[in-house]
């Protein structure tokens, strides 16, 4: 691989990292989630994200749930997903998160990636 296209690939990876902390900054802490509760799909913002899944016999993958929380309870590890006993049988799976790249947290836009990309073929170029 040729040197340009490795410098290019590094300042690429180092400008996404860079913005995806400085937005976290920005945000005093909180992540971008999807919000899912049935049909209904947005984002949020929280702490953490959350992704719920809920065996249901009238669905074949059962009940699907994601959003954002700002407070974890004592039976939820964050950064991890843990199965949760049902009152009526069974269990849930409930995944936490505070990272953009695991759980259900929303990815960069595509503005910000593609200027991103301009960015850092202007300053391969420069070097």
């Amino acid at each position: 691989m040729s040197s340009f296209l490795r410098c290019f690939l590094l300042l690429t990876l180092v400008n996404f990292l860079a913005a995806a902390q400085s937005s976290r900054q920005r945000n005093g802490g909180l992540v971008r989630c999807q919000k899912e509760i049935g049909s209904s799909v947005s984002s949020c913002q929280g702490k953490y994200c959350y992704k719920m899944h809920t065996p249901d016999d009238t669905t074949r993958d059962g009940i699907v749930k994601k959003g954002c929380m700002n407070a974890a309870d004592a039976q939820t590890e964050v950064g991890k997903c843990t199965r949760r006993p049902l009152e009526e049988g069974g269990s849930e799976l409930m995944c936490v998160c505070n990272e953009r790249d695991f759980c259900n947290s929303s990815v960069v836009s595509m503005s910000t990636s593609v200027l991103l990309g301009i960015f850092s073929l202007a300053i391969a170029l420069l070097l």
